[in-house]
């Protein structure tokens, strides 16, 4: 049975309401409501919605609730990320809303910046960058490394100011991030994420339909979240299995929603290349038995632009122009087919490779080794043999 605390005594109108969905973030979430409540603008509300978490996030967002009033606790049976954002946007009662995953966490100044400029440019969107993150990094990288869009669509180069999204459509063909936002509150209630339960990068839909009704739209060009990419995060982006499929329909919706606003040709270029990125990793390593079904998928949504004239792949690498093409050529998905069978040959011979090579070298060294130490016996027995000679002919 859901269930939330509410403070009641407070009637003044935040300037902002974070909403945190929650689930089987226990080691991460303190960190993250932290970094919320020690913003530079106290005026805010939180929203933290305990998605059924079988952890102990229920107790740790109760513990929240009891020690600061701006804190909203919501208990509800699990019901999948994106009902839980959109009860958090229904509830909201700020000026504007924003939306941070309980893995990551955010600088202190982020919702002062965001809401500064959100309210002199009078936005329906104001946006910020971000940080990928890695608690321990790989041997080679940072803590913390700036965003860097795959095709190339940099959010610091866009129009400074307030703009239509129409101005810069690229804006589209960069990562959805709705996290790094916010939303004035009259015009994101009226958006719902479309609710695919189990489903990776949900927010893709939801992206395209902010960008095909915003009139007004801000880029504060500083990072402010810290994106948690760990390895044993345990997030929808490691799986492997059918649910992988779930982002082909949620490419399918944002299509659909594209075609709904009349927006389809002036966002195809950009939005294109998103697809690709967004699908092609996955389709790559979803398990071979959902394989065929993912390509069937990705051949119908890329059908969209087969015999498109008018599409030139303006966004699209001469790699990302190459995939795609699998998508639209008879007989793609057995020419995919080879050149995976070919590359994984391929990865498998390096490791083995890379087994056998350093027994070979050390049979190698240790050969070597013997035919010194056989060489320098012969060497010594022939100065024994000469030290032996002219013994005895000093003893003549």
């Amino acid at each position: 049975m859901a269930s939330y605390a509410r403070k009641t005594s407070r009637k003044k109108r935040p300037k902002v309401s974070i909403v945190v969905p929650i689930y089987n973030v226990e080691r991460y979430l303190k960190e993250c409501v932290d970094s919320i409540l020690s913003q530079t603008l106290k005026d805010i509300e939180v929203i933290l919605i305990d998605d059924g978490s079988p952890d102990g996030c229920g107790k740790i967002v109760d513990a929240y609730a009891r020690a600061d009033s701006r804190v909203v606790a919501i208990h509800q049976e699990n019901s999948g990320y994106t009902k839980a954002v959109n009860r958090g946007i229904e509830m909201a009662r700020g000026e504007y809303i924003g939306i941070i995953e309980s893995d990551d966490w955010i600088d202190d100044d982020m919702y002062e910046s965001l809401y500064k400029n959100a309210k002199r440019g009078k936005t329906d969107v104001t946006k910020g960058l971000f940080y990928i993150y890695r608690t321990i990094p790989k041997a080679g990288e940072r803590q913390n490394t700036l965003y860097r869009n795959p095709n190339g669509v940099d959010l610091r180069l866009a129009p400074d100011g307030v703009f239509k999204p129409e101005d810069w459509p690229r804006i589209i063909g960069f990562h959805a991030s709705i996290w790094s936002s916010i939303y004035r509150a009259d015009f994101i209630k009226k958006i719902r994420i479309p609710e695919t339960a189990g489903a990776s990068y949900q927010d893709f839909p939801f992206m395209t339909e902010i960008f095909c009704r915003a009139k007004r739209v801000s880029v504060v060009k500083r990072p402010f979240v810290h994106w948690r990419n760990d390895d044993d995060q345990g997030n929808s982006t490691s799986a492997r299995g059918e649910k992988l499929l779930l982002m082909a329909k949620n490419s399918k919706t944002a299509i659909s929603i594209l075609k709904k606003y009349r927006k389809f040709d002036l966002f195809k270029e950009p939005f294109f290349v998103h697809v690709l990125w967004t699908n092609y990793e996955f389709f790559n390593r979803i398990d071979w038995k959902y394989k065929k079904t993912y390509y069937n998928d990705l051949v119908e949504i890329f059908s969209e632009i087969k015999n498109d004239k008018d599409f030139h792949y303006t966004y699209f690498s001469t790699f990302e122009h190459n995939s795609v093409r699998y998508f639209l050529e008879d007989k793609g998905y057995k020419k995919y087919i080879y050149k995976k069978y070919r590359y994984e040959l391929k990865q498998k011979l390096i490791s083995i490779a890379t087994l056998l090579l350093p027994s070979y070298r050390m049979s190698r060294f240790l050969k070597d080794q013997n035919f010194d130490i056989m060489h320098q016996n012969e060497l010594l027995m022939d100065e024994v043999l000469n030290l032996r000679k002219t013994i005895e002919k000093m003893k003549k």
